[in-house]
């Protein structure tokens, strides 16, 4: 395990469910981690102030900034699972790739192209498309307490 107590993490990506905080608690053992979460996308504002337990490697070190579309502020409703059609799954799945290629660092024009590229590129291959909805829908539907 190479994360370390009270070290800046996120689990996702900003374009489907962002989680960030700090950990709290490590487990060796079991290979996990208590992220206490203070930042969020807006669906998932909820769980800000809430001690989220997650695999350890599904983690990674925050390096920097927040990204854009992350609150700190918490919303005390929880969110229905958020709803997107097929096509909007495969956008964001492109969008979350060129992100952690680029970072947000490209000029609008040019990362929108990109996506549009990534885009056509996951749907010329229904098996990978398939494979990337059902992630997607498993993403989108996880619980958390």
């Amino acid at each position: 395990m190479i994360l370390h107590l009270g070290e800046r993490v996120f689990w996702g990506a900003p374009e489907v469910i962002y989680l960030e905080g700090t950990i709290s608690k490590l487990d060796e053992a079991n290979q996990t981690a208590l992220v206490r979460i203070d930042r969020a996308t807006p669906h998932s504002a909820h769980l800000i102030g809430s001690d989220v337990p997650f695999a350890a490697n599904g983690l990674s070190p925050l390096k920097g900034k927040s990204p854009p579309g992350v609150t700190s502020k918490r919303n005390a409703q929880r969110q229905p699972p958020l709803q997107m059609n097929d096509d909007e799954k495969i956008r964001s799945a492109a969008a979350v790739a060129v992100h952690q290629q680029y970072g947000y660092t490209l000029p609008p024009d040019q990362e929108s192209a990109v996506i549009d590229q990534v885009v056509i590129t996951l749907n010329t291959d229904p098996t990978l498309r398939k494979r990337i909805i059902a992630s997607m829908d498993e993403i989108l539907n996880r619980e958390f307490e």
